[in-house]
Protein backbone atom coordinates (compact mmCIF):
# COMPACT_ATOMS: atom_id res chain seq x y z
CA UNK A 1 0.00 0.00 0.00
CA UNK A 2 1.30 3.45 -0.73
CA UNK A 3 0.22 6.78 0.35
CA UNK A 4 0.97 10.09 -0.66
CA UNK A 5 -0.73 13.88 -0.15
CA UNK A 6 -1.49 14.95 -3.85
CA UNK A 7 -0.65 18.59 -3.40
CA UNK A 8 2.81 18.01 -2.10
CA UNK A 9 3.76 17.18 -5.38
CA UNK A 10 1.67 19.58 -7.52
CA UNK A 11 4.55 20.51 -10.08
CA UNK A 12 5.09 17.11 -10.95
CA UNK A 13 4.33 17.06 -14.37
CA UNK A 14 7.46 20.05 -14.95
CA UNK A 15 10.04 17.23 -12.93
CA UNK A 16 8.50 14.05 -14.00
CA UNK A 17 6.05 14.79 -17.19
CA UNK A 18 8.61 12.53 -19.55
CA UNK A 19 6.90 9.84 -17.90
CA UNK A 20 3.90 10.19 -19.09
CA UNK A 21 2.70 8.77 -22.33
CA UNK A 22 0.28 10.28 -24.48
CA UNK A 23 -2.75 8.06 -23.03
CA UNK A 24 -2.00 10.08 -19.71
CA UNK A 25 -1.93 13.06 -21.44
CA UNK A 26 -4.73 13.07 -22.87
CA UNK A 27 -7.02 12.08 -19.62
CA UNK A 28 -5.34 14.87 -18.27
CA UNK A 29 -6.35 17.25 -20.63
CA UNK A 30 -10.04 15.86 -20.01
CA UNK A 31 -9.72 17.34 -16.75
CA UNK A 32 -10.96 21.10 -15.64
CA UNK A 33 -7.54 23.15 -15.82
CA UNK A 34 -6.03 23.76 -11.92
CA UNK A 35 -5.92 21.77 -9.21
CA UNK A 36 -7.95 18.78 -10.01
CA UNK A 37 -5.88 18.54 -13.37
CA UNK A 38 -2.74 18.76 -11.37
CA UNK A 39 -3.59 16.40 -9.29
CA UNK A 40 -4.29 14.15 -11.96
CA UNK A 41 -1.14 14.63 -13.31
CA UNK A 42 0.45 13.64 -10.33
CA UNK A 43 -0.93 10.47 -9.19
CA UNK A 44 -0.22 9.51 -12.55
CA UNK A 45 3.18 10.24 -12.31
CA UNK A 46 3.11 8.37 -8.67
CA UNK A 47 1.90 5.63 -10.25
CA UNK A 48 4.18 5.11 -13.00
CA UNK A 49 7.59 5.31 -10.68
CA UNK A 50 6.14 2.74 -8.01
CA UNK A 51 5.40 0.51 -11.10
CA UNK A 52 8.62 0.76 -12.79
CA UNK A 53 10.78 0.64 -9.26
CA UNK A 54 8.37 -2.61 -9.24
CA UNK A 55 9.24 -4.08 -12.52
CA UNK A 56 12.54 -2.44 -12.82
CA UNK A 57 11.07 -0.82 -16.22
CA UNK A 58 11.14 2.91 -17.05
CA UNK A 59 8.17 4.70 -16.15
CA UNK A 60 7.51 6.11 -19.09
CA UNK A 61 7.78 2.81 -21.41
CA UNK A 62 4.24 1.11 -19.24
CA UNK A 63 1.15 1.15 -21.22
CA UNK A 64 -2.00 1.27 -19.64
CA UNK A 65 -5.57 0.16 -20.97
CA UNK A 66 -8.83 0.95 -19.34
CA UNK A 67 -11.50 -2.28 -18.83
CA UNK A 68 -14.97 -2.15 -19.85
CA UNK A 69 -15.81 -0.95 -16.25
CA UNK A 70 -13.17 1.69 -16.47
CA UNK A 71 -10.82 -0.24 -14.45
CA UNK A 72 -6.95 0.60 -15.51
CA UNK A 73 -4.62 -2.43 -16.04
CA UNK A 74 -1.56 -2.89 -17.47
CA UNK A 75 -0.58 -4.23 -21.07
CA UNK A 76 2.02 -7.05 -21.93
CA UNK A 77 4.35 -7.59 -20.85
CA UNK A 78 3.57 -6.73 -17.19
CA UNK A 79 -0.25 -7.84 -17.39
CA UNK A 80 0.70 -9.81 -14.10
CA UNK A 81 1.59 -6.59 -12.01
CA UNK A 82 -1.59 -5.61 -10.28
CA UNK A 83 -2.47 -2.66 -9.00
CA UNK A 84 -5.33 -0.42 -8.01
CA UNK A 85 -5.59 3.53 -6.88
CA UNK A 86 -7.66 5.98 -5.52
CA UNK A 87 -7.59 9.07 -4.63
CA UNK A 88 -10.14 11.97 -2.19
CA UNK A 89 -9.14 15.32 -2.26
CA UNK A 90 -5.37 15.53 -1.68
CA UNK A 91 -5.80 11.97 -0.48
CA UNK A 92 -4.16 9.41 -3.23
CA UNK A 93 -3.60 5.57 -2.25
CA UNK A 94 -2.09 2.63 -4.43
CA UNK A 95 -2.59 -1.09 -3.76
CA UNK A 96 -0.15 -3.32 -5.25
CA UNK A 97 0.22 -7.21 -5.88
CA UNK A 98 2.47 -9.65 -7.91
CA UNK A 99 -0.14 -12.60 -7.04
CA UNK A 100 -3.90 -11.20 -7.10
CA UNK A 101 -6.55 -8.47 -8.19
CA UNK A 102 -6.62 -6.26 -5.62
CA UNK A 103 -8.98 -3.42 -5.06
CA UNK A 104 -8.46 0.03 -2.81
CA UNK A 105 -10.53 3.12 -1.75
CA UNK A 106 -10.16 6.03 0.45
CA UNK A 107 -12.06 9.09 1.42
CA UNK A 108 -11.07 11.54 3.61
CA UNK A 109 -12.83 12.98 6.60
CA UNK A 110 -16.05 14.44 5.88
CA UNK A 111 -19.29 15.32 6.72
CA UNK A 112 -21.88 12.99 4.28
CA UNK A 113 -25.53 14.74 5.41
CA UNK A 114 -27.18 12.17 2.98
CA UNK A 115 -25.60 9.10 4.46
CA UNK A 116 -28.99 7.81 5.19
CA UNK A 117 -30.72 8.39 1.60
CA UNK A 118 -27.39 7.04 -0.16
CA UNK A 119 -27.47 3.62 1.82
CA UNK A 120 -30.45 2.50 0.16
CA UNK A 121 -28.98 2.32 -3.22
CA UNK A 122 -25.86 0.70 -1.98
CA UNK A 123 -25.74 -0.96 1.43
CA UNK A 124 -27.40 -4.06 2.66
CA UNK A 125 -30.25 -4.06 5.36
CA UNK A 126 -28.03 -4.98 7.71
CA UNK A 127 -25.45 -2.42 6.58
CA UNK A 128 -28.32 0.17 6.80
CA UNK A 129 -29.18 -1.21 10.26
CA UNK A 130 -25.18 -0.41 11.54
CA UNK A 131 -25.71 3.04 9.91
CA UNK A 132 -29.21 3.79 11.40
CA UNK A 133 -27.48 2.59 14.92
CA UNK A 134 -24.47 5.18 14.42
CA UNK A 135 -27.01 7.89 13.55
CA UNK A 136 -29.23 7.79 16.44
CA UNK A 137 -25.46 8.46 18.70
CA UNK A 138 -23.90 11.50 16.62
CA UNK A 139 -23.93 12.80 13.41
CA UNK A 140 -20.24 12.13 13.59
CA UNK A 141 -20.64 8.20 14.39
CA UNK A 142 -23.20 8.27 11.33
CA UNK A 143 -20.52 9.74 9.21
CA UNK A 144 -17.59 7.56 10.20
CA UNK A 145 -19.82 4.89 9.83
CA UNK A 146 -20.84 5.45 6.42
CA UNK A 147 -16.97 6.40 5.27
CA UNK A 148 -15.84 2.71 6.49
CA UNK A 149 -18.72 0.93 4.89
CA UNK A 150 -18.09 2.51 1.61
CA UNK A 151 -14.38 2.39 1.34
CA UNK A 152 -14.65 -1.13 1.79
CA UNK A 153 -17.72 -1.99 -0.25
CA UNK A 154 -15.91 0.11 -3.13
CA UNK A 155 -12.43 -1.21 -2.53
CA UNK A 156 -14.30 -4.68 -2.91
CA UNK A 157 -16.14 -4.29 -6.05
CA UNK A 158 -12.99 -2.64 -7.92
CA UNK A 159 -11.24 -6.17 -6.85
CA UNK A 160 -14.07 -8.01 -8.37
CA UNK A 161 -13.10 -5.61 -11.52
CA UNK A 162 -17.18 -4.17 -11.84
CA UNK A 163 -17.31 -1.23 -9.86
CA UNK A 164 -20.94 0.25 -8.79
CA UNK A 165 -21.92 -1.48 -12.22
CA UNK A 166 -23.11 -3.98 -10.35
CA UNK A 167 -25.55 -4.35 -7.51
CA UNK A 168 -24.08 -2.79 -4.70
CA UNK A 169 -26.46 -3.69 -2.07
CA UNK A 170 -25.62 -7.64 -2.62
CA UNK A 171 -22.77 -7.90 -0.96
CA UNK A 172 -22.44 -7.19 2.64
CA UNK A 173 -18.90 -6.26 3.87
CA UNK A 174 -19.42 -4.93 7.36
CA UNK A 175 -17.78 -1.76 8.98
CA UNK A 176 -15.25 -3.71 10.89
CA UNK A 177 -12.40 -6.74 10.93
CA UNK A 178 -11.59 -8.74 7.94
CA UNK A 179 -14.60 -9.90 5.55
CA UNK A 180 -14.31 -12.87 2.83
CA UNK A 181 -16.79 -12.55 0.46
CA UNK A 182 -16.69 -14.27 -2.83
CA UNK A 183 -13.26 -15.42 -2.08
CA UNK A 184 -11.88 -11.93 -1.71
CA UNK A 185 -10.62 -10.46 1.62
CA UNK A 186 -11.83 -7.41 2.72
CA UNK A 187 -10.34 -5.43 5.39
CA UNK A 188 -9.84 -1.47 6.58
CA UNK A 189 -6.70 0.53 6.55
CA UNK A 190 -5.20 2.41 8.96
CA UNK A 191 -4.15 5.79 7.04
CA UNK A 192 -1.67 8.63 8.65
CA UNK A 193 -4.16 11.39 7.98
CA UNK A 194 -7.51 11.71 9.07
CA UNK A 195 -10.05 9.25 6.75
CA UNK A 196 -10.55 6.07 5.78
CA UNK A 197 -9.55 3.45 3.92
CA UNK A 198 -9.67 -0.32 2.53
CA UNK A 199 -8.14 -2.72 0.40
CA UNK A 200 -9.72 -6.02 -1.07
CA UNK A 201 -7.36 -8.73 -2.43
CA UNK A 202 -7.89 -11.92 -4.49
CA UNK A 203 -5.45 -13.68 -2.28
CA UNK A 204 -5.34 -13.73 1.98
CA UNK A 205 -3.31 -10.67 2.32
CA UNK A 206 -1.39 -11.67 6.22
CA UNK A 207 0.48 -8.50 6.66
CA UNK A 208 -0.14 -4.97 4.58
CA UNK A 209 3.06 -2.83 4.15
CA UNK A 210 2.32 0.80 4.21
CA UNK A 211 4.85 3.29 2.67
CA UNK A 212 3.75 6.77 2.70
CA UNK A 213 5.42 8.81 -0.02
CA UNK A 214 6.59 12.58 -0.75
CA UNK A 215 8.08 13.60 -3.41
CA UNK A 216 11.62 13.98 -2.88
CA UNK A 217 11.35 10.57 -1.92
CA UNK A 218 13.18 7.54 -4.29
CA UNK A 219 10.96 4.69 -4.83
Amino acid sequence: MWVANLDQWIGSSRDHGDCLDRFDQDRAARKPEGLLRERFVSSRVILRQILGALLRVRPADLRFEIDTHGKPALMDPHRSQCFNLSHSGAALLIGTSMSAHVGVDVEVSRSVPKALQLSKRVFTAGERLLLTQASEISEAERDEAFLRIWTRKEAYLKCRGEGFTTPARNYAVGLQGTTLLDGIEVRGVDLPFPGYAALASATPVHHVHRYQLCRDDTI
